[in-house]
């Protein structure tokens, strides 16, 4: 018998709204620590849905798994594989996802299977639990992935746990324990990219920005000097040498993300020039100004929280300061593309905050955001921490 438990006004209405979280708070933490699943009830003793339990995690004690009356637990397994089925068959049919193999088969609550991810690198997969509950399912997992998803091949599968769990992001490792390194190539839309597993959390290239850089290529085509500032290993600066770019400027703080830069550039020979700058972009902007250049186009990828080498200084303090040297940097009829990687301010304020900033001369052209394999939903703000703007 799945336990019947009493929500938290907030989260009643929260879920009603259709969020699928129940986070931790007075009720929740009073859920049966053995029960897999319970399902929450309103103030009324009303049954609201089936929450997956996960007594382990931080911050999400329940995900919101089926709002059928009654559910029957035996359910469980077929309701997974129903998803699974329905997850693929919504992904071979997109456009990007073709043109890559750096790619999301499984979005977590996106495809109703909240807190699970399946992430494909070439002919590496990476199964991640940010729901810690899917670990502890994990034998019963594997088989229906290895049935579904015929891609994945057992000696090429790897498991990671991202979460907010208390102990902190984990590099991936193969399924079976074993422990591995290994560096191969990515294709994404014509260009190789070279990505790590089991040494870092992070593999040298963010999946759920492949279909944002697939739509953004109108826009980055024949754009002669394109400035990609925060740079990470250069996805956006090999992509506009791609579409004919004669000059790139990347940008970063990390030696070792420019090195990996530098061996993705050798990988594809392009021929337009490259140039690296290890400094704080502030640092950065006002030598490419001295230098007098101007930029076609400039993309802007800071992380929610970054590092000038002495402090920390959140994204959006950042654009405040660097808001009036990237304008100055742009050539007439450039552009500029403002990325924000957070969901606790919406595509709405971040767009009236950098509109409202002192001296702006720009006004916004286009939107971009998590699309095709990375699907957000109505209500999830949590799912769609991603916002990306076009400004000329």
């Amino acid at each position: 018998m799945v336990p019947r438990c009493a929500l938290h006004p907030i989260s009643i209405k929260l879920m009603r709204q259709g969020h699928p979280w129940v986070t931790l708070d007075a009720f929740s933490r009073r859920f049966p620590r053995e029960a897999k699943f319970v399902v929450g009830q309103d103030e009324r003793r009303m049954d609201i849905g089936v929450l997956l339990h996960d007594p382990d995690h931080k911050v999400v004690r329940g995900r919101l798994w089926s709002i059928t009356r009654p559910w029957d637990e035996k359910l469980f397994w077929k309701e997974v594989e129903e998803r699974l089925i329905q997850a693929r068959s919504v992904r071979v049919q997109l456009e990007s996802f073709k043109a890559r193999n750096d790619r999301y088969w499984i979005f977590g609550e996106a495809d109703n299977l909240p807190g699970l991810m399946l992430v494909q690198l070439a002919d590496r997969f990476i199964v991640q639990f940010y729901a810690l509950c899917w670990r502890d399912m994990f034998l019963e997992l594997k088989p229906l992935l290895l049935k579904h998803f015929p891609e994945i091949k057992e000696e090429n599968l790897w498991i990671q746990t991202r979460s907010e769990d208390g102990s902190g992001q984990k590099a991936p490792t193969l399924w079976n324990g074993a422990d591995k390194v290994e560096t191969f190539e990515v294709q994404e839309d014509g260009i190789n990219i070279i990505a790590r597993l089991g040494e870092a959390y992070d593999y040298g290239l963010y999946p759920d920005m492949a279909a944002v850089r697939f739509a953004l290529k109108p826009e980055l085509t024949n754009r002669k000097k394109v400035l990609n500032l925060y740079s990470y290993t250069g996805a956006f600066s090999l992509q506009a040498l791609h579409l004919g770019a004669e000059e790139v400027v990347s940008v970063d703080l990390s030696g070792k993300y420019l090195g990996w830069l530098e061996e993705n550039l050798t990988k594809n020979k392009f021929a337009g020039k490259h140039r690296s700058l290890k400094m704080p972009v502030e640092e950065a902007l006002r030598l490419l100004k001295a230098e007098g250049h101007q930029f076609d186009a400039i993309i802007s990828d800071p992380p929610s929280a970054s590092s000038d080498g002495n402090k920390r200084t959140s994204a959006l303090q950042a654009y405040e300061k660097q808001w009036g040297d990237l304008q100055d940097l742009l050539a007439p009829k450039g552009w500029l593309l403002s990325f924000l990687n957070t969901h606790t301010v919406s595509p709405t304020k971040f767009d009236a905050h950098l509109k409202g900033l002192p001296g702006n001369r720009l006004k916004i052209s286009k939107r971009l955001g998590l699309k095709d394999d990375c699907p957000t939903f109505k209500g999830f703000h949590e799912g769609n921490y991603l916002k990306g703007t076009l400004w000329v």
